[in-house]
């Protein structure tokens, strides 16, 4: 077997590492088998981002989204509110929640949506355990400018027995399998789950040291193929001088 689709099976993977929230192969593990994105933790799991709703998962776990009839599963949570109230992710994907809006119970996970429209409150932010808070700004006589904050619904947060059996739809999405078990849908900070840390994303998640092994190894074995290769060529073309 040439070392070449090989060689660009690994780096195809270490360029995951350059994109956030992407999720890797486990390189010494069976094909298929991915690193577990669903444990990840420690501060250089992060990157930046200026996104006021992005959030990073800090531990175990996976956002849920909607995905028309289907339920999909990342570790970006590049979140923003949508013209249509939904907190939905780059792809426009509504993440599901539990409503936390009062006079509901917040039993039922269902996609998150601002009530009335876009602009029923002046700005949102995502607590660690999960919160998007719509706040609103007033003027008091007496006491001025004042914020109020209401508490819209909290983002659910995915486990499953074993992440790492999930099937691969592309770089940052995930979708469950038998395999990988039945998910269960919590609260951040609650269960195992792990809590949100507000303005970063998730760094890819990519077992860069057992790339670079495998790496090696493959170009190695490819230096050994050419080397075999020129030898063998070599004692044809003296065998055929002989010949003659």
């Amino acid at each position: 077997m040439s070392a070449d689709p090989q060689i660009d099976l690994i780096m195809s993977d270490l360029r995951r590492a350059a994109s956030a929230g992407t999720t890797g192969d486990a390189s010494e593990r069976a094909p298929g088998v991915l690193v577990d994105a669903g444990t990840q933790a420690g501060v250089e799991r992060f990157r930046p981002s200026q996104a006021p709703l992005a959030v990073a998962i800090d531990g175990p776990g996976l956002f849920a989204l909607a995905a028309g009839s289907q339920t999909v599963y990342s570790r970006l949570g590049d979140f923003r509110i949508a013209e249509n109230g939904f907190l939905v992710d780059s792809s426009g994907r509504a993440a599901l929640g539990f409503s936390r809006l009062a006079g509901t119970t917040g039993q039922v996970v269902a996609p998150i949506q601002v009530p009335g429209s876009q602009g029923h409150f002046d700005s949102y932010r995502i607590d660690a355990d999960g919160t998007l808070v719509g706040i609103e700004h007033r003027m008091q006589r007496r006491r001025g400018r004042v914020e109020r904050d209401v508490p819209i619904a909290q983002i659910a947060i995915a486990l499953f027995p074993a992440p790492h059996m999930l099937a691969r739809v592309d770089d940052t999405t995930l979708v469950a399998t038998a395999a990988a078990g039945t998910p269960s849908l919590g609260l951040a900070q609650q269960n195992g789950r792990g809590s949100l840390r507000a303005h970063v994303v998730a760094a890819g998640a990519v077992d860069l040291q057992a790339d670079l092994r495998k790496l090696w190894m493959a170009r190695r074995m490819r230096e050994v193929e050419l080397a075999l290769a020129s030898a063998s060529d070599a004692c044809m073309r003296t065998a055929l001088g002989l010949v003659r």
